[in-house]
């Protein structure tokens, strides 16, 4: 259990600080899904681990987030963290910055196999699921997280919330998309 307690102090002291002003709701349905093993790939800084928090800090379920690269599993493995934290109860898993752990397809399995936890895990877009030595692939479902569009950082720069448009629309009615965001 301390090692848990650990991983709690870690998790609580980052969800006290997440905000909710700004949020990237379309990537939520992917966190919501029923699939038990959810990859998160992306370049840096494009918000997968805010990501992850605020879905944490919504959530009903039981949860434990921890960072791959944490010291502590130079002692510990990934597998008897999840194995202790499924014994206590838990039911969603988050690990951010797999990519950062030695082997840890091989821990993934594992958690996938022996556990009935949901597992989410992000990672660098060097991320290369499809090679893994434990065949993830077959596993788990990948999803990319973009950087942010023009429209997004106006909203988180400036507070301005502006209706999205498909290229299509644009195209076809691009005089009348200016003269609406004119208005706005």
């Amino acid at each position: 259990c301390m090692k848990i307690e650990y991983f709690i102090k870690k998790q609580n002291r980052l969800l006290s600080k997440i905000q909710f002003e700004f949020m990237r709701d379309e990537y939520f349905s992917f966190l919501q899904s029923d699939e038990k093993l959810i990859g998160l790939i992306g370049a840096r800084g494009v918000g997968k681990t805010t990501l992850l928090l605020q879905y944490l800090k919504k959530s009903k379920q039981k949860y434990l987030y921890i960072i791959a690269d944490d010291i502590i599993f130079q002692d510990i493995k990934l597998y008897d963290i999840a194995d202790e934290f499924y014994t206590l109860g838990g039911r969603v898993l988050v690990i951010d910055e797999i990519h950062k752990y030695p082997n840890f397809e091989l821990e993934l399995k594992k958690i996938y196999d022996f556990l009935s936890l949901e597992v989410i895990f992000s990672g660098s877009s060097a991320l290369k699921l499809d090679n893994a030595k434990a065949d993830l692939s077959r596993r788990a479902v990948i999803y990319e997280i973009e950087g942010m569009s023009f429209r997004e950082f106006i909203e988180l720069k400036e507070g301005l919330i502006l209706p999205s448009f498909s290229l299509e629309e644009i195209l076809e009615n691009h005089v009348d998309i200016a003269y609406e965001l004119l208005e706005i």
